[in-house]
């Protein structure tokens, strides 16, 4: 069986790593308008950090973020850009069993008159039928270059094809999980879940859409005196690709398409023996959506998550309300729907078919009156209904600052590894090294540390930090200066629903003590005050 996977963003503005506390998510009795979820830990997010001669260690980072909320009814947003290379005219004049004409509810003329757009997103597809996209290989890379990257970034896979979808192994039933998902043939150094054999119940080949964004990020605000504001950054289109006419929406704040939620997200220390600071939510432990309150019990969703009011731009937490149902539930007739199973091995049927009488993928509560198609099915449906209702149309952005060591790339070298399965970017120094365009099945990227040090990243003739202090101390022959200190950004953009995966995993010398910013001379960085906490 073929089933189709798809997609997600951040701003942030500090990140710290301190001790873990503990977060509650009580169900209340409403599961629309019930109560947010308590939590344990400091109003201000910030852990307590172990004092200097302590046997306690840090165990985790803390990032701000900024998530943006967009409806499912949004031109870029839920375009099944999968589905139209094959069956656009389905979609177009698809009506449900009850007559609800999808039309009605946005797969439109608009919609169907931008199907070029829809298809110049890479899938399995459109890559087999037009060669749109790149795949990715069982080692990780791509297996055409991507000219967007530097030149020293365009490694090459020779393949073959990485697959990504459902294993063929039953997991405990008792634990809730009747099948995992995970990548069919990866190579041990790719990073994400992997199935334990090459037996799977499906798996689809990983392809991504490359030159979406502007190689270089813009910084609005770069003072006179070398000061820059790392957070007034802008990630530009550079090309018409993938359903993202309206670009310069997604990563900054517009009223009239979406609504702002500043977060914090915990990176606890890994397990293993790299030490590296691991975010990690997949299809395996319930997704991510950090929008949403979820019971880890039954994993049904209970309420918008809760926020920090005094920190978010209006004062108050404001998202819209979950309009999307976590299984594959096309708007057409779509072969499998009447046999298809979700992870626990329950049918799905009933469930997509009141979706779709309901007005479907893009029927919302745009106008506050009413509720969304999607929780409407999934109150008809009980248990099962909110154990798949979920937020799935956000972006994400974040920034962090980072310290190069060359001796922390011994006897490997420091690695930057994320899997998505929405839109990805991700840039040092206002440069772009990894490039997973598009709404895709979850995508690998990861980049060297020492690669971009040997290279001189960002600090060339024409870079936008290039005559920062970043680059002091740099030099094409030398590379970077050891202990300099350097800026990531990465944006996430969620499009699609079924699949919502991410996760980051950050070396330890992301864990920048302040003394050594404050003792850099830096005016472009952004210190701690707190002596519990490190940015």
């Amino acid at each position: 069986m073929n089933r189709n996977k798809r997609k997600m963003a951040l701003i942030v503005p500090m990140m710290m790593f301190c001790a873990a506390c503990s977060e509650v998510d009580p169900a209340p009795d409403d599961p629309v308008s019930g109560s947010p979820e308590k939590t344990t830990c400091p109003t201000d997010g910030a852990r307590p950090l172990a004092k200097e001669g302590s046997s306690a260690e840090i165990s985790s980072l803390n990032l701000d973020v900024v998530i943006r909320d967009f409806q499912q009814n949004h031109s870029d947003f839920e375009n099944f850009s999968e589905e139209t290379v094959e069956h656009l005219d389905d979609i177009y004049s698809y009506e449900s069993t009850t007559g609800a004409a999808m039309k009605a509810f946005g797969f439109d003329e608009e919609w169907y008159s931008a199907a070029a757009y829809h298809s110049s997103c890479g899938n399995m597809y459109s890559f087999e039928k037009n060669g749109t996209g790149i795949q990715i290989g069982v080692d990780g890379l791509p297996m055409r270059k991507n000219p967007v990257l530097p030149e020293y970034l365009q490694q090459v896979s020779a393949g073959p094809v990485l697959e990504y979808g459902e294993c063929f192994q039953v997991v405990n039933v008792q634990s809730g999980i009747k099948f995992l998902r995970g990548y069919k043939n990866a190579l041990g150094n790719v990073n994400g879940d992997k199935c334990s054999d090459e037996k799977n119940n499906w798996a689809n080949p990983v392809v991504y859409t490359p030159g979406m964004v502007n190689p270089h990020l813009l910084f609005n605000n770069m003072g006179d005196d070398g000061s820059v504001d790392m957070y007034d950054v802008v990630i530009q289109k550079l090309n018409e690709r993938c359903d993202n006419k309206n670009f310069d929406q997604w990563f900054v704040d517009d009223p009239t398409v979406n609504k702002r939620v500043n977060m914090v997200l915990e990176l606890p220390k890994s397990t293993d023996e790299s030490n590296d600071f691991v975010y990690n939510f997949n299809s395996n432990n319930g997704g991510f959506f950090p929008l949403d309150s979820v019971n880890p019990v039954n994993h049904e969703w209970v309420s918008a998550k809760s926020c920090i009011e005094f920190i978010q731009p209006t004062g108050s937490c404001e998202v819209f309300e979950p309009q999307s149902l976590s299984i594959f539930c096309p708007p057409y007739d779509y072969q499998y729907a009447r046999t298809q199973e979700d992870l626990s091995g329950q049918n799905t049927y009933k469930l997509c078919a009141d979706w779709l009488n309901a007005g479907g993928p893009r029927a919302v509560n745009s106008n506050g009156t009413g509720h969304s198609a999607a929780l409407q099915a999934a109150i008809a449906n009980g248990k099962l209904g909110l154990q798949h209702l979920r937020n799935y149309g956000f972006t994400m952005m974040g920034y962090m600052s980072f310290q190069y060591k060359a001796s922390n790339q011994l006897p490997e070298p420091e690695e930057l590894k994320f899997v998505s399965s929405g839109d990805l970017w991700v840039f040092v120094d206002g440069v772009l090294v990894i490039d997973l365009g598009g709404t895709h099945m979850p995508a690998p990227g990861s980049v060297k540390i020492q690669t971009l040090a040997q290279n001189n990243h960002g600090c060339h003739i024409g870079e936008p930090l290039a005559q920062h202090s970043n680059c002091e101390g740099a030099s094409d022959v030398t590379g970077w200066a050891d202990g300099s200190l350097h800026h990531l950004h990465f944006f996430v953009a969620n499009r699609q629903t079924e699949i919502s995966d991410f996760s980051m995993s950050l070396p330890s010398s992301f864990a920048v003590d302040p003394g050594e910013i404050a003792g850099s001379g830096e005016s472009d960085k952004k210190g701690a005050d707190d002596e519990n906490c490190v940015n």
